[in-house]
């Protein structure tokens, strides 16, 4: 639920997921059809602009992709080199105050707005309250896609093959199959989706979900009634050691929670370096959320908050 913009967080580089439908998807392996993207990383904000312009644009073999302009991302990035702020009111959701928050990560934070303010930008605090579902509602989602999704690969007539040396039963074929080409995790969410569909939960949980999926987005709707964009962190922490986390799906899960909503609400958001928390010495990032299909304004943003840390 984040895998353009936390790596970017973690690693000091730029990272943007355009509008949901704004880049193909084609030749993308299917994970969660209404949540997956594409979308570019660099090293700066034009030029992961310039690639966002590139890869943009509508293409017929992706039934999700959307018929409409690209938005004007590099012009934007270009603009916004100049620092200038000044008419920009920029969105500090009240529920992205969370306990567990790495300290080190809250004061690059809190810096970044306050520099954002320097720049010429009006803060104003939004308030979004169904964030607070925002975890179980994305994880019963994208499990219960990602159980239809992959149900495709089981060795009869896509994907790979284990086990058919004409001994085996086709139950036992397709059991071994996808026992070898599944990780824990991909299982994991499998199995998590499958209850979520099955007869007698649906309603009780994947319904929910979609429900609350529809109140996130209209927060974010209202809070872009007074604001031009969102910002926040990307993250709720630097980076962990390889495999810290890896027998602790929730402690993952949780890592996601600054970058759901706006996956649910199909909305633009990149992650641009803010700076160096101070009890890691490891990089953060600002995450800046743009209305859809208006992903020029967070390129803006972007870059003039680049601009402001030279």
């Amino acid at each position: 639920g984040g895998s353009i913009r936390q790596p970017a967080s973690l690693t000091g580089t730029v990272g943007a997921k355009p509008t949901y439908g704004g880049v193909s998807r084609y030749g993308v392996i299917a994970n969660a059809s209404s949540l997956d993207q594409v979308g570019p990383c660099a090293n700066n904000v034009l030029d992961t602009a310039l690639l966002h312009e590139i890869i943009a644009g509508h293409d017929e073999f992706d039934a999700t992709s959307v018929d409409s302009a690209v938005p004007p991302v590099v012009a934007a990035a270009r603009e916004g080199a100049s620092g200038d702020l000044r008419g920009v009111r920029i969105g500090r959701v009240k529920q992205f105050a969370r306990p567990g928050t790495q300290d080190g990560v809250n004061e690059v934070i809190d810096a970044a707005f306050a520099q954002l303010e320097n720049q010429g930008a009006e803060i104003v605090e939004v308030d979004c309250p169904n964030f607070d579902n925002v975890m179980g509602a994305y994880y019963l989602i994208q499990t219960s896609e990602v159980s239809s999704n992959l149900a495709r690969f089981d060795g009869m007539r896509y994907g790979q093959r284990r086990g058919d040396d004409g001994s085996r039963s086709a139950e036992e074929v397709m059991a071994l199959t996808r026992g070898e080409g599944f990780g824990d995790e991909v299982k994991r969410r499998i199995i998590l989706g499958t209850y979520a569909l099955s007869v007698g939960y649906y309603d009780a949980y994947y319904l929910q979900a979609q429900r609350v999926r529809t109140l996130i987005a209209r927060d974010f709707t209202r809070a872009f009634e007074s604001v031009d964009v969102i910002a926040g962190p990307s993250v709720p922490t630097t980076a962990f050691k390889l495999g810290d986390k890896v027998d602790d799906p929730l402690a993952m899960y949780n890592f996601d929670l600054f970058t759901l909503p706006l996956n649910l609400a199909g909305l633009p958001g990149m992650s641009v370096p803010a700076g160096t928390a101070a009890d890691t010495n490891l990089p953060v990032g600002l995450q800046i959320i743009a209305p859809a299909f208006e992903d020029d304004k967070m390129y803006r943003v972007g870059a003039a908050f680049e601009a402001g840390r030279r």
